[in-house]
């Protein structure tokens, strides 16, 4: 297994391992409900992907995802991460964030505006229609992160960790609604 896909409940999951394969990349979805970490050969993994999903991160249990990112935030996991929607809502509250309903849902086409580019948005346009689904969203950064794109109505579109390969996106990139989602799933998958 070169990619673990941990699905929140999300609708969209199987299509993030679709892409996956597509690009070229072997990729295990494990529910975050019912999985578990010690019955995962973690030395398989190379890439750890947090789907999104309808709960919030103040619910009573966030499974394995919260799991994993806890591990990931005490350098127990150092593989890189990328969080959709629910997981990077749940890697921001992991990690100190602040994590609000929005002013407005979104539900819908947005235009993301790319503040720097990284190396998760690179070759992708300085602006961009992207799926989003959500209530909460990320309303305050965790220290050591970086934002990385923004949209009329939110924020945080994408973050960063300043020196480790943590990332989170609001929105979708495995939709086919979202442009340029495979580049930017590909430019993850292949850090």
């Amino acid at each position: 297994m070169s990619t673990l896909i941990v699905d929140h409940g999300s609708q969209y999951t199987h299509l993030i391992k679709r892409n996956c394969r597509d690009l070229g990349y072997d990729a295990e979805i494990v529910n975050s409900k019912t999985g578990k970490l010690s019955e995962i050969n973690i030395t398989e993994i190379k890439k750890i992907i947090l789907s999104g999903g309808p709960s919030s991160v103040y619910a009573n249990s966030n499974g394995l995802g919260e799991e994993i990112a806890k591990k990931v935030a005490t350098s127990e996991i150092k593989v890189p991460i990328l969080g959709i929607c629910f997981g990077h809502q749940l890697l921001a509250h992991v990690f100190g964030g602040k994590v609000e309903k929005g002013k407005s849902a979104e539900y819908g086409l947005s235009r993301i505006t790319i503040d720097d580019e990284d190396l998760l948005l690179s070759g992708i346009p300085k602006e961009f229609n992207a799926w989003t689904s959500h209530f909460d969203e990320v309303n305050e950064l965790p220290k050591k992160f970086i934002a990385l794109a923004h949209s009329d109505s939110c924020k945080y579109e994408a973050m960063r960790h300043e020196t480790r390969n943590i990332f989170g996106l609001q929105f979708h990139p495995e939709v086919w609604h979202t442009e340029h989602g495979e580049q930017i799933l590909k430019n993850f998958l292949e850090l």
